[in-house]
Formats: structure tokens, sequence, C-alpha cells
């Protein structure tokens, strides 16, 4: 049987080009308007380019894509193998 080295992090901690799978939020935050822009528990998001200083970040979602600052991503969990 493989083992399953999958880890939680945060969304900002995922390189880019490499897929995750949101699996919830942080107690700091208010999910609801993060779920509105997509971020769904259960979806895929790929973090696609940054910004020329870093800040925002564009991530791929199902139905789109949306640019978010390090801070809102780090609210957003996500299983990512390493």
């Amino acid at each position: 049987m493989a083992k399953d080295t999958a880890r939680t992090t945060g969304l900002d901690e995922v390189p880019l080009g490499e897929s995750a799978v949101v699996t919830g939020f942080a107690n700091d935050c208010s999910p609801i308007r993060l779920v509105e822009l997509g971020f769904i528990p259960g979806s895929k998001v790929t973090p696609l380019r940054k910004a020329p200083l870093g800040d925002p970040i564009e991530y791929a979602l199902v139905g789109g894509r949306v640019a978010l600052r390090a801070s809102d991503a780090s609210s957003i969990l996500v299983r990512s193998r390493p």
C-alpha cells in the first residue's frame, strides 16, 4: 500500500504551476468571501504567476482566474504533494 505523502499548507506556499486541493480555511478568517471567489473545499487551484513585486498572485480555479494577496492566500488551507 502506498503511503500518502500529502500535507496541508497555506495556499501562499504552493509553488507556481503546481496544483493543490482546497481543504478548508484558517481559524482566523471568514471564508464567505473566499468561497464566493471560487475557493471551495475540494476544488483544485493552481498558482499561475506573481506580480512584479511578488504580491498579488494569480490563481487558476474551476471556471476562472483570481488574484489574491499573499495574506489572504495564507488563510486558505490546501493539500499538496511535495
